[in-house]
């Protein structure tokens, strides 16, 4: 199951563009990024693709990932891009949404525990970047910048007890996962 979407993120932006050309107020664009997420934890990789709509300078756009980083997660995200400088090789981003848990349980095989469930929430990623222009519709994207994964986990232990029903202890988990990001970008469109 996860091939298929790893299929389709890469080949969609090839299917995207054979479909005629875009409107006069915009360029189609679509980005695919790998990268590493850094913090307290070991760095772990990243994958994220997101599609939208070029206006001179400015990109708008949704996108969605697989992040890695101490917990798997599968980010959703509104991305906005203002580029700069000249032949518009610097930008800027912004990324915002939800961050989506895989459900997995905290690997804690303890005997006692009932309950293991991760749930999600924000998602953010902002920073800076330099383009390098491969030919007219294809650029090589470089960036660092931050970015946050909220999750929170709920595991509930019930111990022996002498009279049935056992109650159950649950302690709530809230993870706010700061850390540093570096990717390197495809980004397949017409720069204005």
């Amino acid at each position: 199951m996860k091939n298929k979407w790893l299929i389709i993120a890469v080949l969609f932006p090839a299917i995207s563009f054979s479909q005629g050309s875009a409107s006069s107020k915009g360029e189609l664009a679509a980005i695919t990024s790998v990268g590493l997420a850094a913090g307290e934890s070991i760095a772990k990789p990243l994958f994220q693709f997101s599609t939208g709509m070029n206006f001179r300078k400015w990109f708008a756009g949704v996108g969605a990932g697989a992040d890695l980083y101490k917990f798997t997660s599968y980010p959703v995200f509104a991305d906005l891009r203002m580029s700069f400088g000249k032949g518009l090789a610097g930008f800027v981003y912004a990324n915002g949404g939800y961050n989506i848990s895989d459900g997995a349980n905290s690997h804690n095989n303890n005997f006692f525990k009932t309950t293991d469930k991760f749930t999600g929430g924000l998602y953010m990623d902002a920073g800076v970047g330099y383009r390098i222009k491969l030919g007219t519709m294809h650029q090589l994207l470089f960036s660092a910048g931050y970015s946050q994964k909220n999750l929170s986990n709920r595991v509930g232990y019930t111990y022996p007890c002498f009279v049935e029903p056992c109650p159950e202890e649950i302690y709530d988990y809230r993870y706010k996962l700061g850390r540093i990001v570096a990717k390197l970008s495809w980004e397949l469109g017409k720069m204005r």
